[in-house]
């Protein structure tokens, strides 16, 4: 055995440590799993973070598209109030007698001398309306509010559409108590579904038309509904209790038959296809609720104690969506008689039941034209015309306002919103007949139906709104918010109200400003050459036109972003 120095010895037993270099290791190891565990924390704390962020950004957002469109919303209200004004402004001597001339002489009673001003033209007014401005007198695409525009507010940008609801088939009549005019109105909506997409791969063959009217109708009865509990409605009718008229057209794809895509609009290949909610109404078939029950039986009871009809006094059923409205007795009755009370008493107050189901000839789409009644008694020749007419440049008026526009200073400077072509339009429905067509038709009863089923007035309107937010312009990427509100625009012989009838509620489904002639090519190039680039980029982000809806080589054919 070899004995060494005990300095040899010390570093012998030194370097041979068992525990020496596993513990420099751990350390190694801990502080690595340490770094690891603090980028995990720190990175969840930094995701969670900017999701809240983005999450409360999103929020405000939101937030603001809806404070923008119920701004916007109450703004156009007051809009077609001034509309309203103007309209009563350029009247003279309208009251009770022009509103029963605007409804076709049907009302019954003291406005007999206002329907035989109308006579069988269904008349508007006639020799009432405004010498200086005809387009006052009617509702119709000379109106400041029938074309979408657009609101910015820094980053977003509102858009409102005005749609008269007037421009509709009613869906009421279908369950009229006259048998014979609920028929007659089946009809119509057979023909309306057979020629709403008609020529086009969405086309609705006749069959499938009258499955879906038929199974509207049995949905309507509601049969065998009795055992289950149902809320009372002032639409309900005690005569007729198996009939549950739908309180909303949403409910119509509740349906089997009727699928979203053909509820709403669509657009395929550059043409724009409606969808019922665009041609199909449940508003327009209106009466005003009366108000206080003890002051009507007052007044009736007063009025019977005299001998007299108590005209003034409503319905038993005065429902907002009565089915017997939509009959076609709908024509301002409750007024009748009331103008001129006997012995200087005090008149019951106004019960307007509106236009109701008629026509407005100025806005409504061809296929609703061409539903009222049959090619053999209306051709199509004549439906044509009729378009063709509201669609043809007034070249008179349209220089008038290029002349006027020409002489305004703008606060903004030399703007170019493009040439604002003013169209023409039918002040009355007498008006048909400078269509050649029309005053052709060798039939002047059939002449004189067609007509009693038109107006030229407006009184119930969907504002549509719409809320936009580009994230990235270049690559078309934004947030969009839908909205509508009804309401109904009642002329009470003062300012005037909107009565809300359906009000602020969110929407999803596609809805597009109608094209009349869409087999007429438009050229997009020549009109957005006309304008300046804010024009240009405020009608090509406008949701409710059908530029916005182009694939892209073919919008950039016409509109460059900047």
């Amino acid at each position: 055995m070899i004995d060494l120095p005990p300095l040899c010895r010390r570093s012998i037993s030194a370097s041979h440590r068992p525990d020496a270099q596993p513990q420099r290791g751990v350390a190694l190891v801990l502080a690595l799993i340490f770094s690891i565990l603090i980028y995990i924390l720190v990175a969840e704390l930094v995701v969670a973070g900017r999701m809240v962020r983005a999450t409360g950004e999103n929020d405000a957002l939101l937030a603001r598209m809806r404070a923008q469109m119920v701004y916007q919303l109450a703004d156009t209200e007051d809009q077609l109030l001034q509309d309203m004004a103007g309209a009563a402004a350029g009247e003279e001597g309208g009251g009770a007698g022009a509103l029963g001339s605007a409804l076709g002489g049907a009302a019954a009673g003291g406005a007999a001398a206002g329907g035989e001003a109308a006579g069988a033209a269904g008349g508007e007014g006639g020799e009432g309306a405004a010498e200086e401005d005809p387009a006052a007198a009617c509702d119709s695409s000379r109106d400041s509010w029938f074309e979408p525009i657009g609101h910015a507010d820094a980053d977003l940008t509102t858009y409102v559409w005005v749609e008269d609801e007037n421009r509709k088939l009613n869906l009421l009549a279908l369950w009229s108590p006259d048998e014979e005019f609920a028929e007659f109105s089946r009809d119509r909506v057979v023909r309306l579904l057979d020629t709403l997409r008609e020529d086009s791969d969405f086309d609705i063959p006749t069959s499938d038309a009258q499955r879906i009217v038929q199974d509207i109708l049995e949905w309507g009865k509601r049969a065998g509904s009795e055992a289950m509990p149902r809320p009372r409605l002032k639409s309900d009718d005690e005569k007729r209790r198996e009939i549950s008229v739908p309180m909303h057209l949403d409910e119509l794809m509740l349906l089997p038959s009727v699928t979203e895509e053909l509820f709403f609009d669509k657009v395929f290949e550059g043409k724009v296809y409606l969808g019922l909610e665009s041609v199909l109404t449940l508003w327009t078939s209106l009466r005003v609720d009366p108000g206080d029950p003890e002051k009507i039986a007052r007044q009736r009871a007063a009025a019977e104690s005299r001998g007299e009809k108590p005209a003034g006094a409503p319905a038993a059923s005065v429902g907002s969506n009565q089915p017997a409205a939509a009959s076609g007795s709908n024509a301002g009755g409750t007024n009748a008689g009331a103008a001129n009370p006997p012995g200087g008493e005090e008149a019951p107050p106004p019960q307007p039941d509106g236009l109701g189901i008629h026509i407005n000839l100025n806005t409504a789409s061809r296929q609703v034209l061409r539903s009222l009644f049959p090619p053999e008694k209306i051709p199509d020749r004549v439906i044509d015309a009729i378009i063709k007419y509201r669609n043809e440049v007034d070249q008179e008026a349209t220089a008038a306002e290029a002349e006027q526009s020409s002489t305004e200073v703008s606060d903004f400077g030399d703007l170019r919103l493009g040439a604002a072509q003013k169209k023409k339009f039918f002040a009355t429905v007498a008006d048909l007949e400078q269509v050649e067509e029309f005053a052709k038709l060798p039939d002047p009863e059939m002449k004189t139906e067609f007509q009693a089923a038109l107006t030229t007035k407006s009184e119930v309107f969907s504002l549509h709104v719409a809320s936009l937010f580009k994230r990235s312009e270049e690559n078309r990427i934004y947030l969009l918010r839908r909205a509508r509100a009804i309401v109904l625009r009642l002329d009470d012989g003062a300012e005037g109200q909107v009565i809300p009838l359906v009000p602020f509620e969110e929407r999803v489904g596609l809805r597009v400003q109608p094209i009349d002639m869409q087999e007429e090519t438009v050229d997009l190039s020549f009109m957005y050459s006309e304008m300046d680039q804010f024009a240009q980029e405020d009608r090509a982000w406008n949701p409710f036109y059908l530029d916005f809806y182009l694939p892209k080589n073919q919008r950039e054919q016409f509109y460059q972003p900047r």
